[in-house]
């Protein structure tokens, strides 16, 4: 059954674009405290050369709605039988949320309504937009006899059987959205399909661990399976079973699994529509505990599980993240390197032959920080790299990760350093930007999933954070930073180059 759209229609808006590949949401300030990584999906050839299987098929969103108010909008979107649905989904969604339908919404049972109630106008919006192809296509078959064979009537009919597989490639389409909506200091995600979104956050001891906000709607998934048994349908028929060649329950689009229903043997005794596009919603205020949120389709997690056979994806994934927010300048660059790390794994596996992979999906990620202490764009190191190399004075080694077991059992990823970068340095001495953050030394990952309770927490949004490692040098009485490479030596050995005679006074100006 479609929902009625409470939201203001494309054309309305001028956004007839959306059928012609328009991008209006061009328009919509970008969100700086977030970063996306991407890759296309990828079919191995026999000599270990990728290639593309198909179109990429992932779209994703990461705007600032309301600077003002503190409305941002972020969301992944993975398309299934081409990118349509999702390209659709991607502009659409932004338009549910951003003409004043959230003004005045201060609960947040009332935010929830409108978030669930944009969903189910952006399908209804989707399978409004392909009603002309729809009613094209059963105008179609009416011209071909009943009970004519598939063969027969390709041999008898060839244009009208060749339109026919055209209207149901772009019929078929749909996608998974997983959407996440800060407004008023909460966060709200939603999600249809298998697409997840992972908050990684410090429980009171300090320790980082990663919680699964999402729920997957497959056919793996015992309550969704559960909810197919109530509208008659056996369970053993569809626990695991594809339909078509995915196993989504719920999704944005996909007419033939949802007003077509019944022409699948498999939904032939459905008592309603088994695919559905009614998200699982989740809210949580955002406090000082919340250190990143991550948005992924399920070519990221997948293909790093059929890497290395792992349970514990969402941990050594949030992992991943950690590492490269040490070592990474921009979030763009962390999530992009995380993408590349899997992408990378996924293929020396197939090289190696250590699993069985061929190819893999399509991969976005999204990250959004909210305190995770984030690296500065210029190190040390790379503004030594086209310098003289002068002797350096001794550093602490850079950050180690180690795991421990934890008293309940769980596996705790503890970060652990040799040296206490911030002991005796009081909080008002911290670096300019660091804002008194400290980095507790046994933050770390444990994996903690709940697909069906909200979880209540307290939050602010901090962003300019930088390296703790940055913050071990000591300031002087102007509050700068006293010097840290001793160049005396270096200049020293100069002089007696150009005493000596091996450097003229002409080209000392290269070395100084």
């Amino acid at each position: 059954m479609r929902m009625p759209s409470q939201a203001i229609k494309p054309t309305s808006l001028g956004m007839t674009g959306l059928r012609n590949n328009d991008t209006w949401t061009d328009g919509l300030p970008i969100c700086k405290l977030s970063g996306v990584g991407m890759s296309a999906n990828q079919m191995y050839r026999e000599d270990g050369t990728p290639c593309s299987e198909h179109e990429y098929e992932d779209r994703s969103i990461h705007f600032c709605l309301d600077h003002e108010n503190g409305t941002y909008l972020y969301g992944v979107f993975d398309g299934h039988d081409g990118a349509k649905a999702a390209y659709f989904a991607s502009q659409r969604m932004p338009a549910e949320l951003s003409f004043e339908q959230l003004t005045g919404k201060t609960s947040s049972e009332e935010v929830k309504e409108v978030f669930r109630d944009a969903f189910l106008a952006v399908e209804n919006a989707f399978l409004e937009s392909i009603d002309p192809k729809i009613a094209e296509r059963t105008h179609i078959l009416d011209k071909i006899p009943d009970g004519m064979s598939q063969f027969e009537a390709a041999q008898k009919f060839p244009d009208i059987v060749n339109r026919l597989q055209v209207l149901d490639q772009e019929i078929r389409g749909g996608t998974t959205a997983v959407v996440a909506l800060i407004h008023g200091g909460v966060l709200y995600v939603g999600n249809v399909g298998d697409s997840r979104a992972l908050l990684c956050k410090k429980d009171r001891s300090g320790v980082l661990k990663v919680k699964q906000l999402t729920a997957d709607h497959t056919t793996s998934s015992h309550d969704e399976v559960q909810r197919l048994a109530s509208l008659s349908l056996p369970a053993s028929k569809i626990q695991g079973a594809k339909f078509g060649n995915h196993e989504l329950t719920r999704c944005i689009g996909n007419y033939f699994m949802k007003g077509g229903y019944k022409e699948f043997d498999i939904f032939s005794s459905a008592t309603g529509e088994p695919v559905i596009a009614e998200p699982h919603i989740t809210s949580m205020p955002i406090d000082d505990s919340c250190s990143f949120l991550l948005l992924m389709s399920d070519g990221l997690y997948k293909s790093y599980q059929d890497s290395t056979g792992s349970e514990q994806v969402n941990k050594e994934i949030a992992q991943m993240a950690v590492e490269q927010f040490v070592e990474q300048p921009t979030l763009t660059s962390v999530a992009q390197t995380v993408v590349d790390k899997v992408v990378r794994l996924h293929h020396d596996n197939y090289l190696t032959k250590q699993r069985n992979v061929t190819s893999r999906d399509d991969i976005s990620l999204i990250i959004r920080n909210f305190s995770f202490p984030l690296r500065c764009g210029l190190t040390l190191s790379s503004a030594l790299a086209t310098s003289p190399r002068p002797p350096i004075r001794h550093h602490p080694r850079p950050r180690q990760l180690e795991y421990s077991s934890s008293s309940s059992g769980s596996d705790d990823l503890t970060l652990q350093e040799d040296t206490d970068i911030l002991s005796g340095l009081p909080d008002s001495r911290l670096l300019p930007g660091a804002r008194g953050h400290r980095l507790d030394l046994t933050e770390g990952v444990s994996n903690t999933v709940d697909d069906r309770h909200d979880t209540n927490t307290t939050s602010t949004e901090s962003s300019d954070l930088q390296n703790p490692s940055l913050t071990q040098f000591s300031l002087d009485e102007d509050g700068r930073i006293q010097p840290y490479v001793d160049f005396d030596q270096y200049y020293q050995a100069i002089e007696e180059a150009r005493a000596a005679g091996l450097i003229a006074d002409s080209q000392l100006h290269l070395y100084k």
